[in-house]
């Protein structure tokens, strides 16, 4: 935001918003939807393994132990189900087809279908 501030020569003395100068700017933000694809694509991948890893073991949530008591803290899984609003194993059917994938993957990091 300094940066934008500077070559736009808007003064942080001027009390104009965040929101107020990417919109003179024209500029969005895109990191949430960078780190949303870069997550899927990654799930994506690693599901589409055939060997049995421990980043698997750690996506599925299929590690051996107890969990600690209290509300469940948020997980892998639960984001991309929250994401693409998809059951564990229609995610993983849908993994092996990359292309369908991809879309998938586009649908859910594409910011426009967000709620807020």
């Amino acid at each position: 935001m300094k940066c934008l501030r500077l070559i736009m020569n808007i003064s942080w003395t001027e009390m104009q918003t965040n929101e107020w100068v990417m919109g003179a700017a024209g500029v969005e933000r895109s990191l949430l939807k960078t780190v949303k694809e870069r997550k899927l694509s990654y799930f994506g991948h690693i599901m589409r393994r055939e060997e049995i890893r421990m980043e698997k073991d750690i996506m599925q949530g299929t590690m051996p132990g107890e969990r600690k008591r209290g509300r469940p803290r948020t997980n892998w899984l639960g984001n991309i189900k929250e994401w693409t609003g998809l059951t564990m194993e229609e995610l993983i059917r849908l993994t092996e087809d990359r292309r369908r994938w991809r879309n998938i993957v586009h649908d859910a990091a594409d910011p426009r279908n967000e709620d807020g």
